[in-house]
């Protein structure tokens, strides 16, 4: 049921995982300002705030009506449970904009309790081997994650976090490059293994002179 609903009685969804790149928002912003035209919003009764709508697709076009000072949103009213709104948000927002990854996989993983990894791969554009993946991980123990002592006659292995930060440019960059060789290995690599791939090709073809890369260090 299509219909005209105060922006304030709209609530973003909590599970919504979708980020849209700063450019292409601009890019949101300036149609809807020119046009005045958008593709209505897809939101529910609000399960428990009496009289307000939670928002299920069109986070980045709410943002942007706010911002330009609209009042009113056109919206799509479905009536439908939680269970049924997860579903929509792994896949309706995965149309425009990029996923948090961390966000995502909490979402996914909540879906995978009580189906199967085939009945969701029916439902999601995500890999089945991902999610048989996500499942496993789900049902591992703190102890097969982590075990106390190593295995008997086994050499322990030393786990290292690395943590650096990038500007957003650059992390899309990042990102592609582990994506598309995640993607090459038809998803066995994981994104770590993806790293060491980068750091060792560079090693091997792009390292500049030792002289190189200690001058100016001194």
């Amino acid at each position: 049921m299509l219909r005209e609903i105060d922006l304030r009685l709209l609530v973003p969804h909590p599970e919504q995982t979708n980020h849209m790149d700063p450019e292409l928002l601009v890019k949101l912003r300036r149609h809807i300002e020119q046009a005045g035209r958008y593709e209505p919003l897809t939101v529910r009764p609000h399960p428990s705030e009496k009289g307000k709508f939670q928002v299920i697709n069109g986070h980045n076009r709410l943002r942007v009506l706010r911002a330009l000072g609209h009042k009113s949103a056109n919206c799509v009213v479905w009536d439908i449970d939680d269970e049924q709104t997860r579903v929509c948000l792994a896949t309706l927002n995965q149309l425009s904009g990029d996923d948090v990854p961390e966000r995502r996989s909490l979402l996914v993983e909540t879906l995978l309790d009580g189906r199967s990894v085939e009945e969701l791969s029916a439902l999601l554009p995500d890999r089945k081997s991902y999610l048989a993946e996500l499942e496993r991980l789900t049902r591992l123990e703190l102890d097969d994650l982590v075990p106390s002592e190593p295995a008997e006659g086994s050499a322990s292995e030393v786990l290292v976090i690395l943590d650096f930060m990038l500007d957003e440019a650059a992390a899309k960059e990042v990102n592609l490059a582990l994506d598309l060789i995640v993607s090459a290995r038809d998803g066995a690599a994981t994104r770590g293994q993806a790293l060491q791939l980068l750091g060792r090709f560079y090693l091997a073809h792009c390292r500049p002179p030792v002289g190189e890369l200690t001058r100016g260090t001194s």
